[in-house]
């Protein structure tokens, strides 16, 4: 059926956004050559074709298209550009490593995605129906929205502040996906709603563009600090004072709601300050800044990362799930604080080299009236006690008991924790 003017203003409007955004991202993918670019370009310039294939856009533009059967085109790459968006928002959100839901959902969900896109186009080849093949794409492209959507939501139970705006883009999937197929099925709903549909087609690509594109940014930026290539500002900005004891506490609190562990660990660098004085400054804000960037790249964005006083960092892990979680975060956590941190680009000056101590809590599920203050104190004096030891690590259980001030330790001596204020 031929579209009326309106409608297909309407669908050129949608397609101009589409290939606008197509075009930027095969000019990142060229200039940048980065893996997350390339990932970038197959899924919006795939999810684009679909889009335009499904609306009738293309056919209508190019009427010669109506001569080739375009089905088995139809009947795969929607399903597949599912699969892709699934596993790379798995990536995106970082949790594959703390999560079994969203692991599953990654793997065997994706998989699932692209059997059933490659089952679609047999069946298309053999002969069948359609009308029947594009109804069940559809019901293979809602399997994959409604598993983007149960990935974005476990990230924002989870801590993840930018996944909020994930499961907007999943909303507007959902209508996508439906008003796409309806059309490809030969549905005539109404202006209204292909106006709907054309919206959220646009908001889907324009959210997820838009967070993607600060994730990676994030990262680029971490990667800076810790190689010590970025300009120091302001410590990192980490939490410190109430500001991190609420943010410990909103950890406990998740993990226990969802009936999970928590690990609390805390990283001494006792000689924060002795870097000698061959330096025209003092460089402990950016010797700060680099290891809080390379803690980070170990625990990830959802995660708590702040500094307790000038030579203890603090980190909370919620709502662990893996039980060998604590020793990949501890192992890792070692090999990356333990590097030197390059403090002036004189090869003259020597580099400075942390001698850290880390001290990791293990609080159970099912604990109740965890004291987010005396659990983060546990974990200072077990890295001071760390830092006499051959591994530089220790671990222990969460105890109620209350621990002695850190005054009581010879080594805690210059270490103390600075007032709570904010």
């Amino acid at each position: 059926m031929i579209p009326s003017v309106a409608e297909l203003a309407l669908w050129s409007a949608m397609a101009g956004v589409l290939l606008t955004l197509a075009v930027l991202a095969s000019i990142d993918m060229v200039v940048s050559r980065t893996l997350p670019s390339v990932r970038g370009w197959v899924s919006t310039v795939f999810t684009s074709i679909a889009c335009l294939l499904m609306c009738g856009w293309l056919e209508t533009l190019w009427p010669s298209l109506r001569a080739i059967d375009l089905m088995p085109v139809k009947a795969t790459l929607g399903p597949l550009c599912g699969a892709l968006a699934l596993a790379y928002l798995g990536h995106w959100s970082g949790m594959r490593s703390d999560d079994r839901l969203v692991r599953l959902l990654m793997g065997p969900g994706a998989g699932s995605i692209a059997l059933g896109a490659a089952a679609l186009l047999v069946w298309t080849l053999r002969g069948g129906d359609d009308r029947d093949v594009l109804m069940w794409t559809a019901a293979v492209n809602s399997l994959a929205v409604v598993m983007g959507s149960l990935v974005a939501v476990r990230s924002v139970l989870l801590g993840d502040q930018l996944a909020r705006w994930m499961v907007l883009a999943c909303l507007c999937l959902a209508q996508m996906t439906a008003g796409h197929y309806a059309k490809g099925l030969g549905h005539e709903w109404g202006l209204w709603y292909w106006g709907l549909t054309a919206t959220a087609t646009v908001g889907y690509f324009l959210t997820v563009v838009t967070m993607v594109r600060l994730r990676n940014r994030e990262w680029r930026r971490l990667s800076r600090q810790a190689q010590g290539t970025m300009p120091v500002a302001d410590s990192a900005g980490l939490p410190r004072g109430v500001q991190l004891v609420q943010k410990v506490d909103d950890a406990l609190w998740r993990s226990a709601r969802m009936e999970r562990p928590c690990v609390i660990a805390a990283v001494v660098v006792p000689n924060l300050y002795d870097y000698g004085d061959q330096l025209p400054s003092d460089p402990e804000a950016e010797i700060l800044v680099t290891l809080a960037a390379r803690i980070r790249q170990v625990v990830g964005f959802r995660n708590v990362v702040g500094l307790f006083h000038q030579r203890c960092f603090v980190l909370a892990v919620s709502a662990v799930q893996d039980p060998h979680r604590r020793e990949v975060v501890g192992s890792r956590l070692l090999q990356e604080l333990r590097m030197a941190v390059l403090l002036s680009p004189d090869p003259t000056v020597p580099p400075f080299q942390p001698d850290v101590g880390i001290g990791i809590i293990d609080v159970p599920a099912g604990s109740e009236e965890v004291d987010a203050l005396r659990v983060m104190t546990q974990a200072e004096h077990l890295a001071l006690e760390a830092r006499h030891t051959p591994q530089r690590l220790c671990h222990r259980p969460w105890s109620p008991i209350r621990t002695p001030p850190a005054a009581l330790f010879a080594s805690a001596a210059e270490t103390m924790p600075s007032p709570l204020t904010p």
